[in-house]
């Protein structure tokens, strides 16, 4: 790992900022970081915060992309692990199956005197924890079979959190990785796709379609000049809940 210090320019006001960033290869040219938006939103959306010690402060997060991880246990017992100092391993959110969200490490804020200072990397995805906001989703405990498992409750709330990061840091909608790829990415991925990773979550049930096209309709509602309930970018598999707009999970 080496330490850069990298120039950002705002999107919105064009204002250069320069930020040291550890990288163990090419940063992108571009990023969220630097947008000049408040993280306070966040509590807007209902999310509580407890903090997890495993984390490191190298400097910035710089956020590429947002990796989707499985729990491999239950919700209680994720937040549990990741606050226990000897499991060396954390995660910037957990998402429950019913839709229950929590915060357990700090997220860069371009505001250097605001409450989340972005000093902190999740451990998370080894080498991506400098690029990569992580969200776990309760799945992969004893007893988890199937699509089903994936909840309506826990996929809303999790692509309304994702929606709002994308705002916030640019990230793009996106999947450009195929679950057997592992290659850095700039969007969403699956914990199996980042390099000098081992993991196989968030496994071959986790419905990405039906996620994205969610991300992308809580994106629209977001945006401004952007219509309520924004039409999903793709047709399966989903159906649209009557009068709504909004992606439903459909299983085929």
């Amino acid at each position: 790992m080496t330490i850069k210090n990298m120039q950002f320019t705002c999107p919105n006001c064009g204002e250069v900022s320069t930020y040291a960033v550890q990288t163990d290869g090419e940063a992108p040219e571009q990023s969220g970081l630097a947008f000049h938006q408040d993280l306070g939103n966040l509590r807007s959306l209902g999310i509580p915060y407890t903090n997890s010690p495993n984390r490191d402060a190298y400097g910035p997060l710089v956020p590429q992309g947002i990796v989707v991880h499985y729990t491999q246990g239950k919700y209680e017992g994720a937040i549990g692990h990741f606050q226990n100092s000897a499991s060396k391993v954390s995660a910037h959110f957990i998402v429950a199956r019913d839709g229950r969200r929590i915060q357990m490490v700090p997220l860069p804020d371009p505001d250097t005197n605001g409450p989340r200072d972005g000093r902190y990397t999740a451990w998370h995805c080894k080498g991506g924890n400098t690029r990569y906001i992580g969200i776990e989703h309760e799945y992969g405990y004893t007893g988890a079979t199937g699509p089903q498992d994936w909840t309506t409750d826990m996929m809303e709330s999790s692509a309304e959190l994702s929606a709002y990061l994308c705002h916030t840091y640019a990230i793009p909608v996106e999947v450009p990785l195929a679950p057997n790829e592992r290659d850095w990415f700039t969007g969403f991925g699956g914990h199996y796709n980042v390099p000098n990773n081992s993991h196989t979550d968030p496994g071959p049930y986790f419905p990405w379609d039906y996620y994205i096209d969610l991300v992308q309709w809580f994106y629209g509602r977001m945006a401004v000049g952007f219509p309520p309930g924004a039409a999903p970018a793709s047709a399966k598999p989903i159906r649209e809940v009557q009068g709504s707009g909004k992606p439903a999970y459909q299983t085929l």
